[in-house]
């Protein structure tokens, strides 16, 4: 399963912004399994710094972080400069703030059993318009997705084809059991990006799965069409989840 570390970052630092958990929390639960994450490019630091130096940056500038996600086309909230506009689209994620955000850098270690190294880049951005999702939008767009997507795939002829698909399937559901939330955010969005989870997991084993029941340049193009609907709006519900209001928490 995919991993948006930024998604994480976002939803804790909200949390420990509105007083609800300690700096602790927040590091430990960005941190997760991977080696402790450090921060190059931090504004006022010549070297490299830990995670927490950004947090307290964001609480002195007083405004909660928001995750971004771009793709090619669609940079909504994503501030400039160049550099972070870059540096964001390639790795698909960002967590933006008052004047400072961070973009992550995962390294894995694979065959060995190390733990994945994780550097946050941090740029000096400029002002942008945060990018509002309503998470009842959000949850019908998700729903209005899958049942266009599948539609669309029936109708090609593309499904897929891959034998392991009931028990790839039966993992991908599980996925949406495991979304790494502070135990107070608010229930709705906790619901939503356990949903977007496990399609997300799903989109994952399509993109495994290049072929589908495609036999031609036509299918897998016609495949990857009917796909793109569901993509845009997983996406879309994880970052209402991610940065759905803390204090909506009070009202659910």
């Amino acid at each position: 399963m995919s991993t948006v570390r930024s998604g994480v970052l976002t939803a804790w630092a909200g949390a420990w912004l509105a007083g609800r958990i300690s700096l602790d929390q927040v590091v430990d639960a960005t941190t997760g399994d991977d080696a402790p994450h450090v921060v190059t490019g931090l504004p006022g630091f010549e070297e490299v710094v830990a995670l927490r130096d950004v947090l307290v940056a964001w609480r002195r500038r007083g405004v909660p972080p928001r995750l971004v996600l771009p793709v090619p086309g669609d940079v909504r909230g994503l501030p400039g400069p160049a550099a972070l506009r870059a540096a964001a689209l390639e790795a698909g994620e960002a967590v933006v703030a008052d004047g400072l955000a961070v973009v992550p850098t995962v390294t894995h270690h694979a065959p060995s059993s190390a733990p994945p190294s994780v550097e946050w880049t941090a740029f000096v951005a400029d002002p942008v318009p945060a990018d509002q999702i309503d998470i009842r939008q959000a949850q019908y767009d998700l729903t209005t997705a899958i049942r266009a997507s599948a539609t669309a795939l029936l109708s090609a002829g593309v499904s897929g084809s891959n034998a392991d698909v009931p028990a790839l399937l039966s993992g991908a559901r599980r996925a949406g059991e495991f979304v790494n939330l502070p135990p107070d955010h608010p229930a709705a969005a906790v619901a939503l990006l356990s949903q977007a989870e496990r399609l997300q997991a799903v989109l994952d084993l399509a993109t495994g799965d290049p072929l589908g029941g495609a036999v031609d340049q036509y299918g897998m193009a016609a495949r990857t069409e009917a796909l793109r609907p569901l993509a845009t709006a997983v996406r879309r519900a994880r970052l209402a989840a991610c940065n759905a209001d803390p204090s909506a928490a009070r009202r659910d």
